[in-house]
């Protein structure tokens, strides 16, 4: 049976013999498909911590911002928003919840009078710390069931990806550049 025959069962093809740009090539199976994948965890992952935040009267958007004001205290707004990948607008209206809850705070950012700079307030210290519980929590429960060995190699491997997928974002945003000042 061809690997080009459209009728072929996806999961009987070695995967690495796929043309990539043939149609036969979004017939890898999902378990072999890296960007299905890792869509995938990440739409679980989601689902499963916007439940758990439910309980706490907090969404997931304001647990991560939280956590992205803590790992970079005077984040500006704008960096955090393409931190978060979301629009700098989307971004303000959820600050602004977060700043009423006591949690963070503006200040003018010396260097860009237009730019305010994040921090977290005292009074955020136990709502990142209950975040912080939870998702170890969450990480323990995710990694049931394999050894200390196999999650240091997926640590391993997914730090990898992510370096290799930061390495072609910006390979893709110098071409864009590149073709934009050619217009």
């Amino acid at each position: 049976m061809s690997t080009n025959d459209s009728s072929a069962d996806p999961h009987s093809c070695d995967p690495h013999s796929i043309d990539p740009h043939s149609d036969v090539g979004a017939l890898v199976p999902e378990q072999e498909n890296l960007g299905f994948l890792l869509a995938d965890n990440v739409r679980l992952t989601r689902r499963i911590a916007g439940h758990y935040f439910e309980q706490y009267q907090m969404t997931l958007s304001q647990a991560k911002a939280l956590l992205g004001v803590r790992r970079w205290q005077g984040i500006r707004q704008v960096d955090l928003a393409d931190f978060m990948d979301i629009q700098p607008i989307s971004l303000a209206r959820l600050l602004d919840q977060l700043a009423q809850q006591g949690w963070i705070e503006r200040r003018p950012d010396p260097k860009d009078r237009r730019a305010f700079q994040l921090f977290l307030t005292p009074a955020a210290a136990p709502i990142v710390k209950m975040i912080t519980a939870a998702s170890a929590e969450f990480q323990q429960r995710a990694l049931a069931g394999l050894s200390a060995e196999q999650q240091q190699a997926l640590f391993v491997g997914l730090n990898k990806v992510h370096e290799n997928l930061m390495a072609m974002s910006k390979g893709q945003q110098t071409r864009d550049e590149s073709e934009v000042s050619e217009k």
